[in-house]
């Protein structure tokens, strides 16, 4: 009886979740602010703008990437590429677009000093050369719009804020992205919702390192990536440190600003989102927790619906079965209305929604690996290069 009656309190807690997000999620304003081509005001010239973009063997997205930022409609940037350690073509093809346009610059990092981690050490080393009041990192795998950098500076400074991040456009190919890409990113919007991390009054705070536009005041006074250099998600911990320091965080909808293909494979997926929600959740007991919570609002809907009707089936229709059933079938319609809209305004397929269990189950699986991870059982290989409890570890060592 009172396991009975536990089962029902979380049913109807999990229902009541899922009716609200499907109210929400249906709400203006619920994402946050939303930053399109609509939205920027005429405004004058606000500084010089230093974009800083990190490269590690990215030959075949670096010269696109360079090709959507010259083309902005700001004009006062200027714009750092770091080489971070490349093998392939990238500082060649970097050196052609320079000597095409004097306002790219290439930056070589020949080695990672001890205590760094690559990333961070890309971007300290592309802000200590760059000139601007206003830096801006993104990643070389993006797609700038031709008014990208005008909107998040406008925004900036019409807002007084002092860091902004934007969610891009995803760019989903094939069934494996479709059906597992908004799932997984699902769980980040629910712990690190935007409207939380706006407000100053939250501790939430959340960047998404692809875009992170951020004055350079702010930028020096709270350390700078020298203060996050060995955070395998050091975007997430430098909004923490701005956000924790007193400075005004904003999180935003690029509502076609900038697109971004984050993972073509599987495997790739399972690399990635294994080390985001390692870096992004750290302690075991925070993992613990994420994926108690996300069984329970992803597959037990499904479970608790599939037992009880099972139940039913065979004669026992008695008021907790009944009512578990009930409450089952108002989750599963709930979540398949909240999904299904952020499928669409993250512009995957919704059909892969019929999929989603599959989905949630390989969320699981991701989080698992975070959680061996944040054991020191295993580490964190990005970029050509392992990473465990906090170091790097060298080549041939144990990863």
């Amino acid at each position: 009886m009172i396991l009975e009656t536990i089962g029902i309190v979380v049913l109807l807690a999990v229902t009541c979740v899922w009716v609200y997000r499907a109210v929400l999620v249906y709400l203006p304003g619920s994402r946050g602010p939303v930053l399109s081509a609509d939205t920027i005001p005429d405004a004058p010239d606000l500084g010089l703008v230093s974009v800083i973009v990190p490269a590690k063997d990215e030959q075949d997205n670096i010269r696109e990437a360079l090709e959507t930022l010259l083309a902005q409609d700001y004009a006062n940037l200027e714009i750092l590429v770091v080489d971070d350690r490349s093998t392939d073509r990238t500082a060649a093809i970097v050196r052609e677009v320079a000597a095409a346009d004097p306002r790219v610059r290439l930056i070589q990092v020949a080695e990672l000093p001890a205590g760094w981690f690559g990333k961070p050490h890309a971007m300290h080393a592309g802000a200590g050369q760059a000139r601007g009041d206003w830096l801006l990192f993104v990643d070389a795998d993006c797609r700038q719009a031709t008014h990208s950098v005008r909107a998040g500076v406008n925004f900036l400074a019409a807002n007084q804020g002092d860091m902004l991040s934007l969610w891009p456009v995803l760019e989903m190919h094939g069934f494996w992205e479709n059906a597992v890409q908004p799932v997984a990113g699902s769980v980040l919007v629910a712990w690190f919702r935007p409207t939380w991390a706006n407000n100053p009054k939250r501790r939430t705070a959340f960047a998404n390192g692809q875009y992170i536009l951020i004055r350079r005041a702010t930028y020096e006074a709270t350390g700078g990536y020298g203060a996050v250099k060995n955070e395998i998600v050091e975007d997430i911990a430098l909004a923490r440190c701005v956000k924790g320091a007193g400075h005004r965080l904003f999180n935003a909808v690029g509502e076609d600003l900038f697109s971004t293909r984050m993972y073509d494979s599987l495997s790739a997926m399972y690399r990635g989102w294994t080390r985001i929600y390692y870096g992004g959740f750290k302690s075991v007991s925070w993992l613990l927790a994420v994926m108690t919570m996300t069984f329970l609002f992803t597959l037990m809907p499904f479970a608790a619906l599939g037992v009880s009707s099972v139940l039913m089936a065979a004669g026992d229709a008695g008021p907790p079965t009944l009512l578990a059933f009930l409450l089952a079938a108002v989750m599963v319609v709930a979540l398949v209305v909240t999904m299904r809209r952020l499928f669409i305004l993250c512009r995957g397929n919704p059909w892969c929604l019929l999929f989603y269990p599959v989905a949630a189950v390989l969320v699981l699986t991701f989080q698992a690996g975070a959680i061996v991870r944040a054991l020191g059982l295993r580490g964190v290989t990005w970029r050509g290069t392992t990473y465990k409890a906090g170091k790097v570890v060298p080549p041939g060592g144990n990863s």
